[in-house]
């Protein structure tokens, strides 16, 4: 049955997958980008810890703030992981790859790119949508299995009245000294019901688990539809968020072109639009949202709130938080 652990396994799919990357050129990609605040902010004891974290916490800060994204707070994690992946999990929680990492090293467009584009999958609440529909699949499904054994059960349960009622009722009713022992091993022209024509629990197991294999694939299809209806959205507001914190979009091209040298399964056998199609989107998205006017937009909410947010190791000592503006605040106000 379709469950929490088919949505599960579709949301740990959900986020970027940067797969065979290879050496790209690293050119300057500041791309007209303010530089990032040389503030040094207020970060844990445990630096040791967030090592890993803080080279991409500049990156990551600056997308939130451009973005008004700031009002809470949002966790970092490099997982050591060797693959070419990165993920939107938990509660506003990014996810990236050390295998990912090391081939877009130097790269802050590209990374950006990433960041954004996991943010996208929190800020647009995928996970919630993906889920929703998820278990709005699983109920009509239920129903219809439910519905199909219903009518099963109505029409074997007629049947069995007209054959008990005929002269085949010795051929058609089991013997009462086998029907103790077992109804599944007599009446095998029923389906649902067992040799005194009741509805069997364990014959109607056996059919809806049946039904239910057969309308999975239909689910399967339908989720996977949906999902890369909302990569190719997460895509979208990662491109934009990007360029309004000042970074390239080219950035966004140089890792999916890079993807796009990946084998693909096919549109419909995958979470994942092919890469090719999320290229070619991303370049109806330069035209449409023109790289100076969102890096206008975002160099006004820079100037609004020029203080870079604060970081810190989360409570729970598995990733780096950036703090909300507000949560920036408190900080900088018990150092003075």
């Amino acid at each position: 049955m379709i469950t929490y652990r088919i949505a599960k396994k579709f949301i740990c799919k959900i986020g970027i997958t940067a797969a065979i990357l290879s050496s790209i050129s690293y050119r300057d990609v500041a791309y007209s980008a303010q530089p990032v605040p040389t503030t040094t902010p207020t970060a844990s004891t445990n630096q040791a810890d967030i090592e890993d974290e803080k080279p991409i916490y500049p990156i990551a800060e600056k997308i939130i703030r451009a973005n008004g994204l700031d009002e809470i707070t949002w966790r970092l994690k490099v997982d050591d992981e060797y693959e070419f992946n990165a993920a939107a999990t938990d509660l506003n929680q990014i996810i990236l790859l050390k295998g990912l990492l090391d081939r877009v090293y130097g790269d802050d467009a590209a990374i950006a790119f990433v960041i954004g584009h996991e943010i996208a999958h929190h800020t647009q609440k995928h996970m919630y949508s993906y889920t929703a529909y998820a278990a709005k699949l699983t109920k009509q499904m239920q129903a219809e299995v439910d519905a199909k054994v219903q009518n099963i059960i109505v029409t074997e349960t007629k049947k069995f009245e007209t054959a008990r009622s005929s002269k085949r009722r010795s051929k058609l009713l089991c013997n009462q000294d086998i029907a103790k022992k077992t109804s599944l091993s007599v009446a095998p022209d029923y389906l649902a019901l067992n040799c005194q024509g009741k509805p069997d629990s364990n014959k109607i197991e056996q059919l809806k688990q049946q039904f239910t294999a057969e309308k999975e694939p239909e689910i399967y299809s339908q989720l996977k539809k949906l999902s890369r209806q909302l990569e190719f959205e997460a895509d979208k507001f990662g491109y934009i968020y990007m360029v309004r914190a000042g970074y390239s979009p080219e950035g966004a091209l140089r890792v999916l072109e890079l993807m796009s040298r990946s084998p693909h399964p096919g549109s419909d056998d995958t979470t994942h639009p092919s890469f090719n199609d999320r290229l070619n989107a991303i370049k109806e998205l330069m035209n449409k949202y023109p790289a100076p006017s969102l890096m206008a937009e975002g160099k006004i909410r820079l100037r609004l709130h020029p203080n870079p947010l604060t970081y810190d190791m989360s409570k729970d000592g598995q990733s780096l938080r950036i703090n909300s503006r507000f949560g920036s605040q408190r900080q900088a106000s018990k150092l003075k």
